[in-house]
């Protein structure tokens, strides 16, 4: 791809997801928790924990979720300009569902840092004056968890309460209260498939724990929710909704792969350590012979260290799962343009939404090649096959 051609199509990815965007979700949220601890936090045991809910939400991230569903909302209708406040407000909801979802996420992990900063809980429990009695951790705990019911409650006031008129704002909760339905019912999968024996789970069934606890909040559900703000009718929501569901599966393979860059010496493997069974470990089993397959078994039994972690590795290496992976990953993108091509909608249409896949790129080298090699022809309505 040329210079200039990169530069035309990052310049298109910058008109539907504009820096501003980030900003203003950040603004909306500081002003949100601002409210929300006056009005709830007087009492002065609540208030150091309306501090924690504010800083964990607010401490960065890429806002992925809102500026997806704000995206949504301009290629359908148009609209580049800032979006209208309550559009704004109900993509912003989606920030602190996905906070909901990480506290949770890290007590069951039990993670201690969370982008480079303690969790929530984690933070909590430093916060006491004997951080290391086990009534403060059991007590930062039992906080972590409630807080994370605070901040799903927080996420349907801030929707309740974005100024939707009532038709859109009905068919907003249904969208959310689906959406984190399926993610909670993807955690479970997630901890009930944690000692399940490899060569008992098929890959139907890790598909459908990505789709569940990844795709559907974080990439289906918010496009999905800017079409529905847009007005968008029934097919092309659909359409989007198996399209973000093939992205979010995509999404979280390729951070299972990215995960394994991490240096095995100083590097935070948690998915390696807890011997979770991701898509990768999954691959790896079906690569290897028999042999491979007991020395894996055996591995995930060592003891958790840095042999363990070296093993399980190299293991992951010889079977060439990260050569499967990627060309699923092939499979899945080419999968996820073939939903546009059925899907009613124009041709622009078409390539401002292949072009949201460059959200989900490290690099701009690899955004500029996938980004081309998904583009459609500029005259016709409807791609050829």
């Amino acid at each position: 791809m040329s210079q200039a051609a990169q530069k035309i199509q990052l310049s298109t990815i910058d008109r539907l997801t504009p820096a501003a965007d980030r900003d203003r979700v950040d603004l909306d949220l500081a002003e949100f928790f601002d409210d929300a601890r006056r009005a709830y936090a007087a009492n002065p045991h609540v208030g150091p924990l309306f501090r924690h809910l504010a800083e964990f939400v607010l401490r960065g991230g890429k806002r992925l979720r809102p500026r997806l569903c704000l995206a949504s909302y301009r290629i359908l209708t148009g609209r580049y300009d800032p979006p209208p406040r309550p559009v704004a407000l109900a993509a912003a909801s989606l920030e602190v569902f996905h906070a909901f979802m990480l506290v949770h996420d890290d007590l069951i992990d039990g993670s201690v840092t969370r982008r480079g900063r303690p969790t929530l809980h984690e933070a909590i429990r430093l916060d006491a004056e004997r951080p290391d009695e086990p009534a403060e951790r059991k007590r930062a705990g039992d906080l972590g968890l409630i807080a994370g019911d605070l901040l799903c409650a927080l996420g349907m006031r801030l929707l309740g309460r974005s100024g939707l008129d009532d038709a859109a704002l009905g068919r907003a909760n249904r969208l959310v209260a689906d959406m984190l339905l399926e993610t909670g019912l993807g955690e479970a999968l997630d901890v009930l498939y944690d000692d399940c024996p490899l060569e008992h789970l098929s890959e139907d069934q890790l598909v459908e724990s990505y789709l569940r606890k990844t795709a559907r909040y974080s990439v289906s559900g918010p496009l999905v929710l800017g079409a529905t703000l847009a007005g968008a009718e029934g097919p092309v929501s659909r359409a989007l909704d198996r399209f973000g569901d093939l992205l979010g599966f995509g999404f979280q393979v390729q951070n299972d792969l990215d995960a394994l860059d991490e240096d095995p010496e100083d590097g935070d493997q948690p998915d390696l350590d807890a011997g979770k069974r991701t898509y990768v470990l999954w691959a790896a089993y079906q690569g290897l012979d028999e042999a491979g397959r007991r020395e894996l078994n055996e591995a995930l039994g060592l003891p958790i260290g840095l042999d363990r972690r070296r093993k399980l590795l190299a293991l992951i290496a010889e079977s060439g799962a990260v050569e499967a992976c990627r060309a699923r990953l092939d499979g899945v993108r080419r999968e996820a343009v073939d939903v546009l091509r059925e899907a009613p909608l124009s041709p622009a249409q078409r390539r401002q939404f292949v072009e949201l896949t460059e959200m989900f790129r490290a690099t701009r080298r690899a955004i500029a090649r996938v980004a081309d090699s998904l583009k459609f022809p500029e005259s016709s309505p409807c791609p050829p096959r």
